[in-house]
């Protein structure tokens, strides 16, 4: 029997060994991808995939590796995809083939705001656009055709779902079109001359202080006002022209309202990222469309969930995240919202929302856009 120091020159060995394997493989990915291209193929193919799997879990010596061999296999596929992707479709969705110059397109701040930068990033050429104050004044203003899309968050990768964006969405009845993500980087500013240690108050939207409290923790006593949106929260320091008044938000909210960065960076989590939804009164995807979003009900009994969730994994379905808020209507009900890989013309994602759909009181296909 070997030390634990020989086991790591072992796995170390191996490691590269992968390593070099693994670049293989992502290359013969590049290429697939090239190929795909040239025909107008689509990206994912789950029984291909599911054969693929299976096939290497059958060559298996230990059969007691089988479920990480799955899980291996499924995280290199959805990498290998997120390549394709790139090179198929990197700058391109369903909405911008279309979109018009008149095209007003609604989101929720003011300018500098997390969301007006992820709209900017999705839309590229987007100049017709309009701000509100409000999540449901967003909602409000695609139902009175204000708008025609919109754009909202609804998860942060520290501090998790915008729980008001999914209720809004089954309130309203509306579709997710596409997504975009873009890293948060909490800032915290002041006026010009202003001292970080003279601060008295401090106005943000609740995710930033959320995604700051580390730092935030140690100014006890400093007053932390939530506010509407962070960038809404740099306008307002900069109009009141307090010294002892700070905001927290982004470094082009900073410049757009004058303001000097007091401290750089203060949220916990460095690697922190926020996802937004662009939505649209109508349902729309393509071949390229890789994520579908789906919402039922969830009834309070025994086995109800494993019933349900049962026929994505019957069907070779991958979920990717699953979120349960309270049904409105209904005290002790709850609707299940499940985002899942797959595309509305795949028969096995037919199969599974079929039997979902019989065996809920609510269900709706919420999307089926383009995973970022």
């Amino acid at each position: 029997m070997g030390n634990l120091e020989d086991y790591r020159k072992e796995i170390d060995s191996i490691d590269k060994e992968l390593i070099s394997l693994f670049e293989k493989r992502m290359n013969v990915a590049i290429k697939v991808g090239e190929y795909k291209k040239e025909r107008n193929l689509p990206i994912f193919n789950g029984k291909r995939e599911e054969e693929v799997i299976e096939k290497n879990i059958n060559l298996l010596q230990n059969k007691d590796y089988s479920d990480v061999t799955r899980s291996f296999f499924e995280k290199i596929m959805e990498l290998s995809r997120s390549l394709q992707a790139n090179l198929i479709n990197e700058d391109n969705n369903i909405l911008k083939e279309n979109l018009k110059e008149e095209t007003k397109i609604g989101y929720q701040g003011v300018e500098g705001s997390f969301s007006e930068e992820a709209l900017i990033k999705y839309f590229n050429n987007a100049i017709n656009t309009k701000n509100y104050e409000e999540f449901n004044d967003v909602f409000k203003a695609l139902e009175n055709n204000e708008i025609e899309y919109a754009i909202l968050p609804i998860e942060n990768s520290y501090t998790g779902a915008i729980t008001e964006v999914y209720d809004l969405l089954v309130k309203y009845n509306f579709y997710i079109i596409g997504e975009e993500c873009i890293k948060i980087d909490q800032h915290l500013m002041g006026l010009q001359g202003s001292n970080i240690n003279n601060i008295e108050e401090i106005y943000s939207h609740p995710q930033g202080f959320a995604q700051s409290k580390s730092f935030l923790s140690k100014y006890e006593n400093v007053k932390l006002i939530p506010y509407h949106n962070t960038a809404i929260s740099a306008k307002l320091v900069s109009e009141l022209k307090d010294l002892k008044k700070a905001a927290i938000g982004s470094k082009r909210a900073a410049e757009i309202y004058g303001l000097n960065i007091l401290r750089e960076a203060i949220n916990d989590k460095k690697d922190n990222h926020t996802k937004f939804i662009i939505i649209g009164k109508e349902l729309k995807y393509d071949d390229e469309s890789n994520k579908v979003s789906v919402v039922f009900s969830l009834e309070d009994k025994v086995g109800t969930l494993y019933k349900l969730l049962r026929n994505f994994a019957e069907n070779n379905i991958n979920m990717i995240k699953i979120e349960s808020r309270p049904n409105k209507h209904e005290s002790w009900k709850y609707l299940l919202y499940v985002d899942f890989e797959g595309n509305l013309k795949d028969n096995l994602v037919k199969n599974a929302l079929e039997l979902i759909e019989k065996n809920s009181g609510y269900f709706k296909i919420i999307g089926n856009y383009k995973r970022r």
